[in-house]
């Protein structure tokens, strides 16, 4: 043996005995940090060249996710070619991610290369039984999935979703989902803070895009497409922000969502912050008929700024026209023109004249009157037509800039009403005002009435209706025929119901009609009489409800500071009425704020001249409202 072959001999034995006196110390190998700790594996997964005998490394991939997943631990990232993961490529479904597990497609393309990236599949999903709810891909805490498209297909099962959100802090960023018989595209279970970011979330059959079901309070969701679906946005508890200062960016496109862009169905109310989002109208149209941008039944929105969506969608059936009072500028009203957006209408009256059942009829800022805009009076609104201004302010516009207001101003005789009743606008059966200032100034005409609602299932809505001069602000009636049918089931909301006949007149009167409607969220305040009610149920159907009633009325409304009462109640009959009136704002006393007081004595809240005295229930009581002067 030769000189240099003892040497390397010699070196190695050396090299050994130093690893042997050095027993805790490890060789760093490719996976490990810099302390030398098995760092989380990275895998590469590809449908077409993969097996799941290989590595897992870019030149030697997985075929299945399934197999990925499960040799993964937080903080590992696995990179999917595109592909079809389905069960002909053997996943397993759903797809479990592990906490912590970003998995990841093609995201420049959101799945939808011109070689697509698809997982298409579902199984069980937690806690359901055999054949009912499946999923397509189910993330744990803390992971992300990006950049694929997510169909759930599994036919054998009655519910399908694509994704479900049981654990929290999940990032969906990029992706398409989306599936004709999809019940939710994304499901969001009890789960919390979420990122729900520059997603594809369209055409998922009649059922929701997005669904907050069970969870998502301080999830952010922005920059998404949600289109296509039945429903876009649905909250059936509080859930993600959808924009907010300092929160989500907004930036969602809420449109062409055939049943509502967005649907609260929460059974409390809840507040949904959506400012900074696309939608089909700007403002969005609140309002539960199919094709409505929003339904909130009893929930709180804020979502100004609303910007138009770049292809806005409604019904065919159902087409907007667009109304402009200003004589000037490059979209200058004009009752010649065709009333689309670039070239509108002038007058809300003709524009009435062509709109039709499910029409949006949609008016920008100004003074809607005889005098300088030739409007002709009452503004009668055809049955199931759109009538909607400015909500965001209640037709009152901004603080301090002039022209900023939406207002209707003007009067005229009621037809089938006796000479002198007279009416700014009368709606028509399941019709929708929103977003006007309604006053009826008409001297010539003594009764002088702001809305009159002598047809059914009208929706006033975010409207002020105010009126020194006005008998009634909001009357309530029947139809004025022999034998006359009495109006039923309107909805009142979030109204501004103010300064009617200071000295005399009513805020809101139902007097041959009203049974069945909901009166919630309105600010009722420096009228002669807040509200008048003296109609009880008819055939069986409850009365009016003020909160707490079979209308599901959530209340909430600020009845206070009017001059006589705030609530006079006088309904006859055989047996006493009940009068529900429960969870709203009264001024009280001193001694007792809030709590409203009885009696007929001027500055009383509440009036009881019903024969046999009404059962009222106003408790439990919102925060009282503030007291008024002496």
């Amino acid at each position: 043996m030769n000189t240099s072959a003892y040497t390397r001999i010699s070196v190695i034995i050396l090299a050994a005995l130093a690893l042997a006196a050095c027993p805790g110390k490890k060789v760093k190998h490719h996976d490990d940090d810099e302390g030398g700790n098995a760092a989380a594996p990275n895998f590469y997964v590809n449908a077409l060249t993969g097996s799941d005998t290989n590595r897992g490394t870019l030149a030697s991939p997985f075929k299945t996710i399934t197999h990925a997943m499960s040799l993964s631990k937080s903080g590992s990232t696995v990179q999917v070619a595109p592909g079809t993961y389905d069960v002909a490529n053997r996943e397993v479904f759903p797809i479990t991610v592990p906490a912590g597990v970003l998995l990841i497609g093609d995201e420049a393309h959101k799945g939808r290369g011109s070689a697509p990236t698809s997982i298409v599949g579902g199984g069980l999903a937690p806690g359901s039984t055999p054949g009912d709810v499946s999923v397509g891909v189910l993330p744990g805490m803390g992971s992300t999935i990006a950049g694929f498209t997510i169909t759930n297909d599994a036919s054998a099962f009655a519910v399908r979703r694509g994704l479900m959100l049981g654990y929290s802090n999940v990032t969906l960023r990029k992706n398409t989902v989306t599936g004709a018989t999809h019940a939710v595209g994304i499901y969001v279970d009890a789960s919390t803070n979420h990122m729900i970011t520059e997603n594809r979330i369209v055409d998922n059959g009649t059922g929701s895009g997005l669904a907050f079901v069970k969870g998502g309070v301080g999830s952010k969701v922005e920059s998404n497409d949600i289109t296509g679906n039945g429903v876009g946005v649905e909250y059936d508890v509080a859930g993600g922000d959808l924009g907010s200062t300092g929160g989500s960016a907004g930036g969602n496109v809420l449109s062409c969502n055939t049943q509502y862009d967005l649907k609260a169905a929460a059974p409390t109310a809840i507040a949904i912050p959506a400012a900074g989002n696309f939608w089909d109208r700007s403002p969005p149209m609140q309002g539960c008929n199919a094709g409505d941008d929003i339904c909130l039944g009893t929930a709180t929105i804020a979502a100004t700024a609303a910007m138009l969506a770049s292809s806005p969608c409604v019904p065919a059936a159902s087409p907007i026209f667009y109304v402009n009072a200003s004589s000037v500028g490059s979209d200058a009203g004009s009752d010649a023109n065709p009333g689309t957006q670039a070239l509108p209408f002038k007058t809300i009256t003709h524009a009435l004249t062509v709109a039709t059942s499910g029409s949006t009829v949609q008016a920008k800022p100004g003074v809607y009157d005889t005098l300088n805009n030739g409007e002709t009076f009452p503004i009668v609104v055809p049955a199931g037509v759109l009538l909607i201004g400015d909500e965001a302010t209640n037709g009152a516009g901004v603080a301090g800039v002039a022209g900023s207001d939406t207002t209707i101003v003007g009067g005229g005789q009621v037809p089938a009403f006796p000479a002198g009743t007279s009416a700014a606008v009368q709606p028509g059966t399941g019709s929708t005002i929103a977003g006007f200032t309604i006053t009826n100034n008409n001297p010539a005409l003594s009764g002088r009435y702001g809305v009159f609602l002598n047809n059914s299932t009208v929706t006033l809505r975010n409207n002020t209706v105010t009126g020194a001069t006005h008998v009634v602000g909001v009357y309530v009636a029947d139809d004025g025929g022999t034998p006359a049918v009495p109006s039923t089931n309107h909805v009142i909301t979030g109204n501004r119901i103010v300064d009617n006949g200071p000295s005399s007149g009513e805020g809101l009167a139902f007097i041959n009609g009203g049974a069945g409607s909901r009166v919630e969220n309105n600010v009722i305040t420096g009228n002669g009489f807040g509200v008048d009610y003296e109609i009880a149920g008819v055939d069986g159907v409850d009365g009016v409800d003020l909160g707490g009633g079979s209308a599901l009325s959530a209340g909430r409304n600020t009845i206070s500071c009017n001059a006589f009462m705030d609530l006079f109640v006088a309904v006859s009959g055989t047996t006493s009425a009940t009068i529900h009136a429960a969870n709203n704002s009264w001024n009280g006393s001193s001694a007792n704020p809030g709590i409203p007081t009885l009696g007929c004595n001027a500055g009383d809240d509440i009036c009881d001249g019903s024969t046999p005295s009404a059962n009222i229930i106003t408790a439990p009581v919102a925060a009282p409202a503030p007291l008024c002067g002496p």
